[in-house]
């Protein structure tokens, strides 16, 4: 996996690193919130791993940024261990979160878990009607009913981020932030994207447009 670690405490961010490392991962390591950011943007990021106790920003406002752009894992490392604290923590969008101090085998064994999971989750496939849409992560790849879809770059990244966030309505701004490396682009430019994804892949209700707040991908996800 790729991990960005975000951890101002530099005895405790370089710990981590150093056995996530040894398990094989990789790991981006950041010591304010700003360049974790950064790095999120630049590089796919697979697990995250933030302190909650920072300068400059909050970990909860972090947590928040992250998870309005993507759904990836969430780790937070707390000292808060109230029952409000924790909530507080899950309901900005952490899946998970470890007391501090920590056992490093703690974190270890989560990541472990974690991977196995991503593992199953490398193929994202939906039913949608009587149809079937199949997106191969490592590969890049979309299949209808078996059959492969021909998407550009940017309208393979777009189709991608919706499926990642089934359900979610996303902004025209949200899929530019996430999906076009064009910092300026129009936002209307992703209502083209999208005319392009329907029309090839054919299931012109595959993604909904939510008139005066953006697009939602329906399908069904398999087990």
């Amino acid at each position: 996996m790729r991990i960005l670690v975000l951890e101002d405490e530099k005895k405790i961010n370089n710990l981590i690193t150093l056995y996530a490392t040894q398990e094989g991962h990789i790991v981006e390591s950041a010591f304010d919130a700003n360049r974790a950011l950064t790095i999120f943007e630049k590089e796919k990021i697979d697990l995250v791993i933030t302190d909650l106790m920072l300068k400059g920003m909050s970990g909860e406002r972090f947590i928040e940024l992250i998870r309005a752009r993507s759904n990836v894992y969430i780790i937070a490392l707390t000292a808060k261990t109230t029952l409000e604290s924790k909530l507080d923590v899950l309901s900005k969008g952490a899946d998970d979160y470890i007391y501090k101090p920590f056992a490093i085998d703690e974190l270890i064994i989560k990541l472990r878990h974690i991977e196995r999971r991503l593992r199953k989750e490398e193929s994202l496939r939906f039913s949608h009607g009587s149809h079937t849409v199949t997106l191969k992560r490592e590969s890049g790849t979309v299949h209808k009913d078996g059959a492969p879809v021909d998407l550009k770059h940017t309208e393979m990244k777009i189709l991608r981020y919706l499926m990642e966030n089934e359900g979610r309505i996303l902004s025209r701004e949200q899929i530019i932030d996430a999906c076009l490396e064009e910092s300026e682009a129009y936002d209307r430019i992703v209502d083209v994207y999208i005319k392009n994804i329907r029309k090839k892949t054919g299931l012109p209700t595959l993604i909904r447009t939510v008139y005066g707040a953006g697009y939602k991908f329906e399908g069904d996800k398999d087990a």
